[in-house]
């Protein structure tokens, strides 16, 4: 049997529901070695897809890096306008060292002995 055409196709899923499909066709020409077209073909449509593949996820990679940048630069504007809002803050009294009210009708401290 004389092998005319080879086709060789290759499904590489992408993820998120997606998946790529290369397809490629070679003729076989007379004096040709059939399993070396066949090997030449599979080899171009592998490295092809994954190459392909390769470039979006690139660029999938860009693209949240940039969203990063973006978020890390939104957080610290936010921070910041959070702390510009809170006010002078004073220091929570210290519970042992409480006055006394100076205005009570009862100054003698002996009186309730």
């Amino acid at each position: 049997m004389a092998i005319k055409n080879i086709t060789y196709q290759r499904v590489i899923n992408l993820g998120n529901y997606e998946s790529k499909r290369l397809e490629l066709s070679a003729e076989v020409l007379e004096g040709d070695d059939a399993e070396e077209e066949i090997a030449r073909v599979m080899e171009m449509v592998e490295r092809k897809i994954r190459e392909d593949a390769a470039i979006k996820f690139e660029q999938e990679i860009r693209q949240l890096k940039k969203i990063l940048r973006e978020l890390q630069t939104e957080y610290d504007m936010l921070n910041n306008q959070k702390e510009n809002l809170q006010p002078n803050a004073k220091p929570d009294p210290d519970p042992d060292n409480i006055p006394f009210d100076s205005g009570s009708s009862n100054d003698d401290p002996t009186k309730n002995f």
